[in-house]
């Protein structure tokens, strides 16, 4: 079975400490070939360059910010709350607050971390953002399959998935996937992260793909 990949899921298959990592990995593992496009490697370079700056900035601040008198019972709330305090609302703040919850169960498993536990888990995590997960890089470009350019616009089907709200650059990655599906005989599965994208690719009944599948899609 093959399957065409939004952008979600190779960031989520990177970053262990991504919400979507076990989904991600689970997606990776399921398939025979996977495909993706020039838009989705494009913006797949973007986003790990940018998330894995942000992330290790962050948790480097808070390897120096936070001193021993922090752990009287510090639990993951605490942390939460530290970010929440420290850091402005916007994007970025979005994406440490996401990695948070995965952070605490795979690196500090403890319900009251020392000062000196806690330390080794930042240490932890920041070897696998600087070392580990340019293996895991390696292993997905080494493993992915380009899709053939895009040569037709569809743009009856771009003005469908506009009328749903998805615009670029989800129209240009659904159309990339609808455009590889009709070349090639082997049946294939859109896979989104996105609800939205996910929702509406399934409701518009020109996608013809073997399934349209999304997070609730795994465990």
């Amino acid at each position: 079975m093959n399957s065409f990949v939004d952008t979600n899921v190779p960031i989520g298959f990177m970053f262990s400490i991504d919400p979507l990592n076990n989904k991600s990995i689970s997606a990776f593992r399921e398939y025979d070939n996977i495909f993706w496009s020039n838009c989705v490697k494009k913006e797949y370079i973007k986003v790990f360059d940018d998330k894995r700056r942000i992330l290790t900035k962050f948790f480097k601040e808070l390897s120096n910010n936070l001193t021993r008198d922090d752990f009287h019972e510090f639990t993951s709330e605490d942390l939460k709350n530290h970010v929440l305090m420290n850091y402005p609302p916007n994007k970025n703040r979005k994406k440490i607050l996401s990695s948070l919850n995965k952070f605490w169960d795979d690196y500090v498993n403890e319900l009251f971390p020392t000062y000196d536990s806690f330390k080794d888990s930042i240490r932890k995590c920041l070897f696998d953002l600087k070392v580990s997960i340019y293996r895991r890089k390696t292993e997905w470009e080494s493993t992915v399959l380009l899709t053939e350019l895009r040569t037709e616009k569809y743009l009856e089907l771009k003005n469908k998935l506009k009328s749903f709200n998805v615009h670029s650059p989800d129209d240009i990655i659904v159309l990339d996937a609808h455009d590889h599906n009709l070349k090639n005989d082997c049946d294939l599965d859109f896979i989104t992260f996105d609800k939205k994208c996910c929702n509406t690719v399934s409701q518009i009944e020109d996608f013809c793909f073997n399934r349209v599948k999304g997070k609730d899609d795994y465990l």
